[in-house]
């Protein structure tokens, strides 16, 4: 066997990078979501403000994690190097200072969600990236180097039962969701492992689609992305019911579509045809609000805007009737730009 093809052994401290990239994520997202916030939006305050108090009570607890198991052990087993870990716990302090006013800065917003106690909390929330990614930086150049040195596998590994004891249950998917959200799939693989049996079935049944939903909620404008989906529902509903219309009772439904004549005889199978189409049209639009990809939702529809304003074309073309092509194909089409437009421009907010 070529063992240069094989992966090289991952240190037992990579999973803390992993961690650090969830953490570097959500500081930066939550400080956008939080600034982007309409004021007065207080339904959609509540919805970033707990899942700021989720990441909060995450950091903390990891934290305390290693204040608790690694800083004692490594200072009672290095000499030199000490100052590296006495760096980390001040830089422990420095983190925790900026938690403690995040803590009081977003019950007030909150309450209220006005543009003041918007623009505060944005602010300490970027004051609070700041200090973290210092101190994420600094630990992994400098700090998990001599852990992985000095401590043991088990010894490191402690951190995760620790964590698991001092976190509510009713947040631990969220947080697991945090850390392999941006995981690579050899990474993913290897933190689940290290779960409990029951821990990684319920992951994988439930907890992975929870969490992507509610990631989505909250990193999209829920108003403009629901307006869409409405939209779009609403277009699948009605194409679809026009593609079997065509299909049942070809000639009782194409005098409804503006033209002056229509194909009879064996000629009518294009009527059939036409009914395809529009049947695959609806359920396209279906399969996609089912599979909650509401970006390429949006890019589809944008797409199928193009089938009612070429049928509005045709009819023109054709000296069909006007009141038809303006009222029924015309506004089908702005309907379905109009939704596509909503979605991704949702998407893109996030």
């Amino acid at each position: 066997m070529n063992t240069d093809t094989l992966p090289a052994a991952r240190s037992f401290t990579h999973s803390m990078v992993v961690i650090h990239r969830g953490l570097r994520r959500e500081s930066r997202v939550l400080a956008e979501l939080v600034g982007a916030t309409r004021p007065g939006d207080v339904r959609r305050a509540g919805a970033i403000a707990a899942h700021l108090s989720d990441y909060l009570v995450g950091l903390h607890n990891h934290h305390h994690g290693e204040d608790e198991l690694i800083w004692p052990t490594l200072l009672s087993r290095v000499d030199l190097d000490a100052d590296i870990v006495l760096r980390m716990e001040a830089q422990h302090a420095k983190v925790a200072a900026t938690i403690e006013r995040l803590r009081g800065l977003v019950g007030p917003w909150t309450r209220s969600a006005d543009a003041a106690a918007r623009d505060a909390l944005a602010a300490a929330l970027a004051e609070h990236r700041a200090v973290l990614v210092e101190h994420l930086d600094d630990e992994e150049a400098h700090l998990l180097p001599l852990a992985e040195r000095h401590l043991t596998e088990a010894e490191w590994n402690a951190q995760g039962d620790h964590f698991a004891e001092h976190t509510p249950k009713t947040k631990l998917l969220t947080l697991l969701g945090v850390v392999l959200e941006d995981a690579t799939p050899q990474e993913r693989t290897e933190i689940l492992a290290g779960l409990p049996a029951p821990a990684r079935a319920v992951w994988r049944l439930y907890g992975a689609r929870h969490h992507a939903r509610r990631m989505r909620r909250l990193r999209e404008d829920v108003r403009t992305s629901r307006t869409g989906t409405a939209l779009a529902a609403l277009t699948g509903v009605g194409i679809t019911y026009v593609g079997l219309s065509y299909l049942l009772d070809p000639m009782g439904t194409a005098p409804g579509f503006g033209l002056p004549a229509w194909p009879e005889g064996d000629a009518a199978a294009w009527l059939n045809l036409k009914g395809v189409r529009d049947l695959a049209t609806g359920l396209t639009v279906f399969a996609l609000l089912a599979a909650g990809r509401r970006e390429a939702l949006g890019w589809v529809m944008l797409a199928f805007a193009t089938i009612p304003a070429g049928d509005m074309l045709t009819i023109f073309a054709h000296r069909g009737s006007t009141a038809t092509a303006l009222g029924v194909h015309g506004l089908t089409s702005a309907a379905v730009l109009a939704s596509g437009l909503l979605l991704v421009r949702a998407a893109r907010r996030r």
